[in-house]
């Protein structure tokens, strides 16, 4: 099967599914309800992470990849696996943490997908990771996975950022003749597609017909950290690992700036608010799909800056610093535009 006709496939699987799953979540218990901190009006399906992966499994099947990408299957199954399970009992943080953890060590040491270097972001050589390359391919792939999920507050932004990534990095697969990935990367995109048909707030719909969950969310984070330390690492590899960090800039520096400002306001990193830059964004206005269509169009922006600085063979550093002093830049405004809105009130 062509690449093309997997990703067809792929969206057809994904949003039969969806479908289907959508009316056996009430049975299961699979259902977001409304009230706290939640916009939507009534009980929301949870299944758009499970028919994405259904869709993903099938399509690579149906490719002829799933074998080659059999070790990937498996840990992202780990990860839906978890998603799913908090989706239906709510669990602790700490055992979604570590099924993410054994998740990364099957990565690791099954599929020798490992952060060895971050590349020659000062201009004096690639910079090794040595004894800490394991702990920072964990931190790195767990950091993304969560960084996507936490991105998932606002109707089709979490699969519409995932989308946009993984076709940046099915691009990038493609210009390096890595052509599992590129299969793979594009079935991605072909089975998110099919499950934002339900989750965008298209036209005669006022809401998202079916959410992501967690086991979406997790999952597609911890996909898109997988091609970022795959693509990037090796000597066959020519895309820089700072490029790939621009593809997944926007939930990245979200996330860190996030759990930055609740430390310093005294409160755990990981609780639970309504501070994300599209919160903020509709605090000054804009709506729904007006602040979707401005993160995703950022996004892409970013995006384009690593896959277009990698063809250019621009030098890591150029790339780097940017992307540095931006994520400053970014969290000092953040900060400070929180405080301005507040004093308005």
């Amino acid at each position: 099967m062509h690449a093309d006709a997997a990703f067809i496939a792929a969206m057809a699987l994904s949003a039969a599914g969806t479908l289907v799953l959508a009316r056996l979540a009430p049975r299961a218990g699979l259902l977001d309800h409304p009230g706290g901190r939640k916009a939507h009006a009534r009980a929301v399906p949870l299944v758009g992470g499970l028919a994405i992966f259904a869709a993903l499994a099938l399509a690579a099947t149906l490719a002829g990849v799933a074998f080659a990408a059999g070790i990937f299957l498996a840990c992202v199954a780990m990860v839906v696996a978890v998603g799913a399970w908090d989706d239906l009992r709510e669990i602790a943080p700490r055992w979604k943490l570590a099924v993410q953890v054994l998740a990364c060590g099957l990565m690791i040491w099954g599929a020798d997908v490992q952060l060895r270097s971050v590349g020659d972001l000062l201009g004096w050589r690639p910079i090794g990771l040595m004894m800490f390359s394991v702990p920072l391919t964990i931190f790195a792939v767990v950091g993304v996975a969560n960084a996507v999920n936490m991105m998932d507050g606002l109707d089709g932004l979490a699969g519409s950022i995932a989308f946009v990534a993984f076709a940046w990095y099915a691009a990038v697969a493609y210009g390096s003749g890595v052509d599992n990935a590129f299969v793979v990367a594009l079935i991605f995109c072909g089975a998110i597609g099919g499950f934002l048909l339900f989750n965008l707030r298209l036209p005669g719909h006022a809401q998202a017909r079916v959410f992501l969950g967690d086991a979406g969310s997790l999952s597609l984070g911890f996909a898109l950290g997988w091609f970022a330390v795959d693509l990037t690492q090796g000597t066959d590899r020519a895309f820089p690992p700072i490029a790939a960090l621009w593809v997944v800039l926007l939930p990245l520096a979200d996330c860190v700036s996030l759990m930055a400002r609740r430390i310093r306001a005294g409160r755990s990193p990981f609780a639970a608010d309504r501070r994300h830059i599209h919160h903020y964004l509709q605090a000054r206005g804009l709506s729904a799909t007006q602040s979707l269509a401005l993160l995703v169009a950022i996004s892409t922006a970013f995006g384009a800056v690593g896959y277009f600085g990698w063809r250019a063979r621009v030098p890591e550093p150029m790339l780097f610093w940017p992307f540095f002093f931006g994520y400053f830049g970014y969290h000092f405004w953040i900060q400070r535009a929180w405080r301005a809105l507040e004093a308005d009130a």
